[in-house]
Protein backbone atom coordinates (compact mmCIF):
# COMPACT_ATOMS: atom_id res chain seq x y z
CA UNK A 1 0.00 0.00 0.00
CA UNK A 2 1.16 3.20 -0.94
CA UNK A 3 0.08 6.21 0.86
CA UNK A 4 1.25 8.49 -1.82
CA UNK A 5 -1.45 6.76 -4.17
CA UNK A 6 -4.59 7.54 -1.64
CA UNK A 7 -6.80 9.96 -2.82
CA UNK A 8 -7.29 12.52 0.24
CA UNK A 9 -10.67 11.15 2.17
CA UNK A 10 -11.57 11.94 5.87
CA UNK A 11 -14.25 9.08 6.06
CA UNK A 12 -11.55 6.62 5.06
CA UNK A 13 -13.50 5.43 2.55
CA UNK A 14 -10.44 3.32 0.72
CA UNK A 15 -9.88 5.11 -2.46
CA UNK A 16 -6.84 5.00 -4.43
CA UNK A 17 -5.51 6.43 -7.24
CA UNK A 18 -4.14 4.04 -9.57
CA UNK A 19 -0.55 4.66 -11.32
CA UNK A 20 -1.18 5.52 -15.05
CA UNK A 21 1.70 3.70 -16.36
CA UNK A 22 0.73 0.67 -14.38
CA UNK A 23 -2.93 0.81 -15.55
CA UNK A 24 -1.25 0.86 -19.33
CA UNK A 25 0.44 -2.15 -18.72
CA UNK A 26 -2.03 -3.99 -17.52
CA UNK A 27 -4.63 -3.15 -20.30
CA UNK A 28 -4.75 -4.55 -23.85
CA UNK A 29 -6.08 -3.33 -26.81
CA UNK A 30 -9.32 -4.85 -28.97
CA UNK A 31 -8.29 -6.80 -31.93
CA UNK A 32 -10.54 -5.94 -35.05
CA UNK A 33 -11.95 -9.06 -36.87
CA UNK A 34 -14.04 -7.66 -39.61
CA UNK A 35 -16.51 -5.43 -40.32
CA UNK A 36 -19.68 -5.05 -42.26
CA UNK A 37 -21.68 -1.61 -43.39
CA UNK A 38 -25.50 -2.78 -42.05
CA UNK A 39 -26.62 1.29 -43.64
CA UNK A 40 -24.94 3.83 -45.43
CA UNK A 41 -26.75 7.46 -46.94
CA UNK A 42 -24.12 10.26 -48.26
CA UNK A 43 -21.12 10.14 -45.45
CA UNK A 44 -23.11 8.81 -42.70
CA UNK A 45 -22.67 4.95 -42.10
CA UNK A 46 -23.45 2.61 -39.49
CA UNK A 47 -21.09 -0.26 -39.09
CA UNK A 48 -20.80 -3.82 -37.32
CA UNK A 49 -17.26 -4.62 -36.04
CA UNK A 50 -16.20 -7.92 -35.26
CA UNK A 51 -13.89 -8.32 -32.24
CA UNK A 52 -11.77 -10.20 -30.03
CA UNK A 53 -11.77 -9.04 -26.28
CA UNK A 54 -8.41 -9.13 -24.27
CA UNK A 55 -9.88 -12.39 -22.83
CA UNK A 56 -10.47 -13.83 -25.72
CA UNK A 57 -14.08 -13.96 -25.92
CA UNK A 58 -15.71 -12.25 -29.17
CA UNK A 59 -18.59 -9.68 -29.43
CA UNK A 60 -20.16 -7.70 -32.36
CA UNK A 61 -20.02 -3.88 -31.56
CA UNK A 62 -22.08 -1.13 -33.40
CA UNK A 63 -20.39 1.99 -34.85
CA UNK A 64 -21.52 5.18 -36.77
CA UNK A 65 -18.94 6.51 -39.00
CA UNK A 66 -18.89 10.06 -39.92
CA UNK A 67 -15.53 10.20 -40.65
CA UNK A 68 -13.89 14.45 -39.73
CA UNK A 69 -15.77 17.28 -39.28
CA UNK A 70 -14.68 21.06 -38.48
CA UNK A 71 -16.34 23.66 -36.48
CA UNK A 72 -15.63 27.42 -37.16
CA UNK A 73 -16.16 30.25 -34.08
CA UNK A 74 -16.09 33.51 -36.86
CA UNK A 75 -14.90 36.58 -35.19
CA UNK A 76 -16.08 39.73 -36.63
CA UNK A 77 -14.21 42.20 -33.96
CA UNK A 78 -12.42 41.24 -31.07
CA UNK A 79 -15.65 41.27 -29.59
CA UNK A 80 -18.01 40.38 -31.50
CA UNK A 81 -18.92 36.72 -32.82
CA UNK A 82 -21.11 35.33 -35.74
CA UNK A 83 -23.52 32.24 -34.82
CA UNK A 84 -26.21 30.02 -36.86
CA UNK A 85 -29.23 29.22 -36.20
CA UNK A 86 -31.18 26.12 -37.61
CA UNK A 87 -33.78 23.15 -36.69
CA UNK A 88 -32.27 19.89 -35.54
CA UNK A 89 -34.48 16.88 -35.63
CA UNK A 90 -32.93 15.04 -33.01
CA UNK A 91 -33.44 17.47 -29.92
CA UNK A 92 -36.36 18.46 -32.29
CA UNK A 93 -35.77 22.49 -31.69
CA UNK A 94 -33.87 25.67 -32.79
CA UNK A 95 -30.29 25.74 -31.98
CA UNK A 96 -27.74 28.48 -32.01
CA UNK A 97 -24.05 26.96 -33.39
CA UNK A 98 -20.85 27.73 -35.15
CA UNK A 99 -20.26 27.05 -38.44
CA UNK A 100 -19.74 23.66 -39.56
CA UNK A 101 -19.86 20.13 -41.10
CA UNK A 102 -17.90 17.39 -42.52
CA UNK A 103 -14.93 16.94 -44.18
CA UNK A 104 -15.00 16.13 -48.00
CA UNK A 105 -12.79 13.21 -49.16
CA UNK A 106 -9.35 14.74 -49.39
CA UNK A 107 -10.20 17.89 -48.12
CA UNK A 108 -7.68 19.50 -45.68
CA UNK A 109 -9.83 20.38 -42.15
CA UNK A 110 -7.97 24.01 -42.75
CA UNK A 111 -9.95 24.37 -46.84
CA UNK A 112 -12.93 22.08 -44.69
CA UNK A 113 -13.71 25.29 -42.62
CA UNK A 114 -13.01 27.95 -44.57
CA UNK A 115 -15.73 26.33 -47.42
CA UNK A 116 -18.24 25.71 -44.11
CA UNK A 117 -17.83 29.37 -42.71
CA UNK A 118 -18.59 30.48 -46.42
CA UNK A 119 -21.42 28.51 -46.68
CA UNK A 120 -23.12 29.17 -43.65
CA UNK A 121 -21.89 32.24 -42.85
CA UNK A 122 -20.92 34.24 -45.62
CA UNK A 123 -17.16 35.44 -44.70
CA UNK A 124 -13.92 34.35 -45.52
CA UNK A 125 -11.54 34.19 -42.33
CA UNK A 126 -7.74 36.16 -43.67
CA UNK A 127 -6.74 33.89 -40.04
CA UNK A 128 -7.62 30.65 -39.28
CA UNK A 129 -6.51 29.47 -35.76
CA UNK A 130 -6.64 25.75 -34.57
CA UNK A 131 -7.84 25.37 -31.18
CA UNK A 132 -7.89 21.57 -31.18
CA UNK A 133 -9.69 19.04 -32.19
CA UNK A 134 -11.78 15.55 -30.35
CA UNK A 135 -14.31 12.85 -30.15
CA UNK A 136 -17.78 14.13 -29.40
CA UNK A 137 -18.13 10.34 -28.55
CA UNK A 138 -15.32 8.39 -28.40
CA UNK A 139 -16.94 5.05 -27.22
CA UNK A 140 -19.73 4.18 -30.91
CA UNK A 141 -18.89 7.38 -32.83
CA UNK A 142 -16.34 7.55 -35.08
CA UNK A 143 -15.90 11.15 -36.09
CA UNK A 144 -12.75 13.64 -35.02
CA UNK A 145 -13.91 17.70 -34.86
CA UNK A 146 -11.74 20.12 -35.59
CA UNK A 147 -12.31 23.50 -34.25
CA UNK A 148 -10.85 26.60 -35.35
CA UNK A 149 -11.28 30.61 -34.28
CA UNK A 150 -11.44 32.26 -37.43
CA UNK A 151 -10.73 36.71 -37.40
CA UNK A 152 -10.14 39.14 -40.00
CA UNK A 153 -13.77 38.43 -41.94
CA UNK A 154 -14.84 39.65 -45.34
CA UNK A 155 -17.91 38.78 -47.20
CA UNK A 156 -17.36 35.96 -49.53
CA UNK A 157 -20.24 33.90 -49.28
CA UNK A 158 -21.30 30.15 -50.95
CA UNK A 159 -24.54 28.89 -51.76
CA UNK A 160 -25.64 26.83 -48.61
CA UNK A 161 -26.42 23.21 -48.77
CA UNK A 162 -29.74 22.50 -49.93
CA UNK A 163 -31.54 21.51 -46.52
CA UNK A 164 -29.76 23.94 -44.96
CA UNK A 165 -32.27 26.80 -43.72
CA UNK A 166 -29.91 29.31 -41.60
CA UNK A 167 -30.51 32.62 -39.46
CA UNK A 168 -27.59 34.04 -39.24
CA UNK A 169 -26.56 36.77 -36.10
CA UNK A 170 -23.72 38.13 -34.21
CA UNK A 171 -23.79 38.54 -30.74
CA UNK A 172 -20.70 40.15 -28.34
CA UNK A 173 -18.44 36.77 -27.10
CA UNK A 174 -19.81 37.43 -23.56
CA UNK A 175 -23.20 37.18 -24.40
CA UNK A 176 -22.19 33.78 -26.64
CA UNK A 177 -20.05 32.65 -23.46
CA UNK A 178 -23.29 33.17 -21.11
CA UNK A 179 -25.30 31.22 -23.19
CA UNK A 180 -23.11 28.33 -23.92
CA UNK A 181 -22.52 27.91 -19.43
CA UNK A 182 -26.22 28.65 -19.04
CA UNK A 183 -27.46 25.95 -21.60
CA UNK A 184 -28.53 28.52 -23.97
CA UNK A 185 -26.30 26.78 -26.48
CA UNK A 186 -27.37 23.02 -26.12
CA UNK A 187 -24.63 22.12 -29.48
CA UNK A 188 -21.80 20.42 -27.59
CA UNK A 189 -19.31 21.66 -30.27
CA UNK A 190 -20.03 25.20 -30.10
CA UNK A 191 -19.93 25.19 -26.31
CA UNK A 192 -16.37 24.06 -26.50
CA UNK A 193 -15.43 26.17 -29.64
CA UNK A 194 -16.66 29.19 -27.41
CA UNK A 195 -15.09 28.50 -24.18
CA UNK A 196 -11.81 27.15 -26.06
CA UNK A 197 -11.43 31.00 -27.75
CA UNK A 198 -12.29 32.32 -24.18
CA UNK A 199 -8.86 30.45 -22.58
CA UNK A 200 -7.14 31.05 -25.94
CA UNK A 201 -8.25 34.77 -26.11
CA UNK A 202 -7.28 35.34 -22.23
CA UNK A 203 -9.69 37.11 -19.36
CA UNK A 204 -8.69 40.57 -20.55
CA UNK A 205 -10.45 39.56 -23.78
CA UNK A 206 -14.18 38.59 -22.49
Amino acid sequence: RNPQSEIGNPRGMGAWVIDAEETVAELKAWKRLGSRTLYQQAHVLVREDALELPDGRERTYPVLALGGSVGVLPFLSKQEVVLVRQYRHVPQGFSWEVPGGSIAAGEPPEQAAQRELREEAGYRAGRLRRLGGFWPNNAYLDEVIHVYLAENLVNDPLPADQDEHLEVQSFPFDVALAMAQDDRISCGLTKLAILWAAIARGPSTV
